[in-house]
């Protein structure tokens, strides 16, 4: 055993290999080496002894110290404050094939297939959120004879099912940013599908069961976007996400895309309560292979996937290996070194509110909820309009939901590759992106202006599409303009990067934040839709929503002018604050202090500089 405190550790660790791969190197522990502290920690070998990389570090609380501060973006945040990722204090330079020995470690140690496993499986459960909504409104008629209710009581489950998919979020999400991604996608979709069950086997004489088990659906369903915008967060870098969350939402938009679809068909075939069953068979598919490969991500657990999860995050193929890795320690005679991990992140079940106090956030997620509630309030009433217009039955209503389907899809694959061109185009131009090139890094034109194109389509199409129902025009007229309408959502995803932009380590949070916004008005939405339609037809209901979205254009334009002035205004209260002045060694001493110790301030401080010393000084 090396015991000079003297010399820095050398910890060897894979540089890109999965964390199934990562585990089975960092179980087999045969050295220890003490540090700076004198405290002992575990010093990694591959199976054949042989150095697959090295990492330095000072001690153990540093490797702790900087795992925890390795959420999400490791960096800042807000785009006013720049880290410096290689500062000395947490100095872990990679070698390796292609690096030298002052290269910076890369974001994630998860290969690239990994990433593309995690965003698959989490847009596959992804769907289940949305289709769930929707999927039965095609049956809305034939549920209001069964239930002899009237359409209106039976679009009640559409409310009660957003009302709940707008608040729970918030607390599950919050709640996979403390323990992990695993348990709650594992848990809540359990709950899910007990949820399934209930609805297919209830008695059409209890309505209420019809609104208590949507409201049990919603809870167990609605968390995974949140979860799953997440994971993405975990493992890519800004200027990559746009493309996994492309694929990612194609999960998300196969719901309001085929839905209805599907809902139309098992309705006229073989009853309503079949689209129930659909789900429950369908979700414990899906189940199988998360529950088998899918890593946990979290990064105050797991850190860029290098670090082993503790037992309850395994998946049953990595507590096997663990096991098997354990009793062949055992058997040679050797001690077992437990992993030293950062602690949990503490339970915050109302951060994905407060978020919503970060001004320029909430007003992006208000504008872009806007017209998710009108899109929402379209979806709804189609299903009537089509019939009283055309005269429809289940299985054609579905089949009309089809291009406004793929719309979406091709919306969310366009909206994807425009938001990571846009952002490599201002990395270009600011020579860094907003972690280093600070204020120079325009974050809020970069994201914000690719609403513009979907906006001007989306709000367009739908006018056009409500007159075309009002007036009975031909049904392809309609159809193509459905389509269109469709290729006018990519907003959404463009609201969730802005925020996880400005919100580090708290990617869960952040999409559960606006999750919250826009299914709260999409519930208020198809609570009143049917009474509009019937009081002012298809047509002028569709132009009163078009216009309530235009009054809230200059949101947009409002957040690209004035964030960077909210966020100075922000910085000079936490200073104040946190007793830190332009001048003086005591408010300097507290402003370095504040740097070294966390890495970062969740509202935004002065920009970060490296000394040649390699201490942070914060300058204004």
């Amino acid at each position: 055993m090396n015991t000079n405190s003297s010399q820095d550790v050398r910890q060897t660790i894979p540089a890109a290999v999965s964390q199934d791969e990562v585990a089975k190197t960092n179980l087999q522990r045969t050295r220890s080496v003490t540090i700076k502290n004198h405290r002992s920690i575990p010093l990694d070998t591959s199976p054949s002894g042989r150095s697959l990389g090295t990492v330095s570090a000072t001690s153990s609380a540093s490797l702790c110290s900087e795992q925890r501060n390795s959420d999400d973006d490791e960096g800042v945040g807000d785009p006013s404050v720049r880290r410096e990722e290689d500062d000395e204090q947490h100095a872990r330079p990679v070698t390796g094939v292609g690096r030298t020995p002052t290269s910076q470690r890369p974001y994630s140690a998860f290969p690239q297939r990994t990433k593309w496993l995690i965003v698959i499986l989490g847009g596959l459960a992804g769907i289940f959120s949305p289709i769930s909504s929707n999927i039965f409104v095609p049956a809305i008629p034939t549920l209001a004879r069964d239930f002899n209710r009237s359409e209106q009581d039976i679009t009640l489950g559409v409310t009660i099912y957003l009302i709940f998919q707008a608040i729970t979020p918030s607390f599950f999400g919050s709640l996979s940013d403390t323990i992990g991604r695993r348990p709650v996608y594992i848990g809540t979709l359990t709950l899910y599908i007990g949820a399934n069950i209930g609805l297919a086997l209830m008695p059409t004489s209890a309505y209420w069961m019809l609104l208590f088990f949507r409201a049990l659906q919603s809870t167990g369903g609605s968390a995974v976007i949140s979860i799953g915008a997440g994971s993405i967060a975990d493992i890519a870098e800004p200027h990559e996400r746009g493309k996994f969350f492309a694929v990612f939402q194609l999960g998300a938009l196969i719901g309001p895309a085929f839905g209805p679809l599907l809902g139309g068909v098992l309705a006229d075939t073989l009853g309503w309560r079949s689209i129930f069953w659909f789900l429950t068979i369908s979700t414990g598919v899906v189940m199988v292979p998360l529950i088998l490969f899918f890593p946990e991500t979290l990064r105050s657990l797991v850190g860029d996937g290098s670090i082993p999860p503790p037992m309850s995050n395994m998946s049953p193929m990595m507590l096997y290996k663990h096991s098997k890795m354990k009793r062949d320690v055992k058997k040679r005679g050797e001690e077992w070194e437990h992993t030293d991990r950062p602690p949990r992140k503490p339970y915050q079940p109302l951060s994905a509110f407060l978020i919503l106090l970060t001004p320029e956030v909430s007003l992006i997620f208000v504008y872009a909820s806007l017209l998710y509630m009108q899109f929402y309030m379209i979806l709804t009433l189609y299903s009537t309009a089509l019939r009283d217009s055309y005269h429809l039955n289940d299985l054609k209503i579905g089949l009309a939901y089809l291009p406004n389907g793929f719309g979406t899809l091709i919306a969310a694959q366009l909206n994807g590759r425009q938001l990571d061109w846009m952002y490599r185009r201002e990395v270009k131009r600011a020579d860094g992106d907003y972690r280093k090139a600070g204020e120079d890094f325009r974050l809020e034109l970069t994201r914000i202006r690719c609403l513009t194109p979907f906006v001007i389509v989306f709000l367009s199409a739908s006018t056009a599409q409500g007159w075309t129902l009002q007036v009975k025009a031909p049904l392809a007229a309609t159809l193509v303009l459905g389509f269109f309408t469709g290729l006018g959502t990519g907003t959404m995803s463009t609201a969730t990067l802005y925020a996880q932009d400005l919100m580090p380590g708290k990617g869960g949070a952040a999409s559960a934040s606006f999750n919250l916004v826009r299914c709260l008005l999409g519930a208020v939405g198809t609570a009143i839709v049917q009474i509009l339609y019937k009081a002012l037809g298809a047509g002028w209901t569709l132009v009163l929503l078009t216009g309530i979205c235009l009054i809230g254009t200059p949101i947009p334009v409002l957040v690209i002018r004035y964030a960077r002035p909210w966020r100075e205004k922000r910085r000079e209260l936490e200073e104040a604050k946190l007793g830190i002045k332009d001048g003086g060694e005591l408010g300097q001493q507290r402003r370095n202090a504040l740097v070294m110790t966390s890495g970062r301030i969740e509202r935004p401080v002065s920009r970060i500089r490296k000394e040649p010393t390699g201490l942070a000084r914060a300058e204004k």
